[in-house]
């Protein structure tokens, strides 16, 4: 997992990106994508998550410099992410409404024979429990085990103390287990809430 430590505040990229540094807003992107895909899946699902998340973060690079805040750039994402979502959301929800019943089929056929990279686990009972897990659990889970995101990261985009961070990732591990006692004999030694 990538040491946070070792890489320069969010602050230090923002104000660099504001004064046209294009390497340090890339950086941003580097560490705050995966989160942005994974919040935007939890609205729109994994079909436009991309689709939103590009958005997202296009409309980020643009408004950088109305940025108040600097070090609050991480919940200033995850807000926008959050708003270009539920915008998202309904727009969907409009078309799919006037859409013709064939299409529908069409689509969901198409869905079927795509699988999404995003979202590649190995074992389907792993994933079907963590696509189980109550949502605030299974964010946490995926940007910790999935995107490698360092703790205090997932707490800033949240906009969650770090301390809600894990016990959020204490509870997913613990129902995960449990849920996978339950489903066959899986075993999921490898979280620990330290990590």
């Amino acid at each position: 997992m990538a040491d946070a430590g070792s890489e320069p505040p969010d602050e230090i990229l923002v104000v660099a990106a504001i004064v046209g540094d294009l390497r340090a807003f890339d950086q941003l992107v580097l560490r705050y994508r995966p989160a942005v895909v994974r919040l935007a899946q939890s609205i729109v699902g994994c079909e436009h998550a991309e689709d939103v998340a590009q958005d997202a973060l296009l409309l980020a690079f643009k408004a950088l410099p109305s940025i108040e805040e600097p070090r609050k750039f991480a919940g200033w994402l995850s807000t926008i992410t959050r708003h270009r979502a539920t915008r998202w959301s309904k727009r969907e929800s409009t078309h799919q409404s006037r859409s013709v019943a064939l299409d529908e089929v069409l689509i969901e056929n198409l869905e079927a024979l795509t699988e999404p990279v995003v979202d590649k686990i190995e074992d389907d009972v792993l994933r079907q429990s963590l696509e189980a897990a109550p949502a605030a659990y299974a964010l946490v889970l995926k940007m910790r085990f999935l995107d490698e995101m360092p703790l205090k990261r997932i707490a800033a985009f949240l906009g969650v103390p770090l301390s809600t961070v894990k016990w959020r990732l204490h509870q997913g591990k613990k129902f995960l287990r449990e849920r996978l006692e339950k489903s066959s004999d899986h075993t999921f030694d490898g979280l620990t809430v330290g990590e």
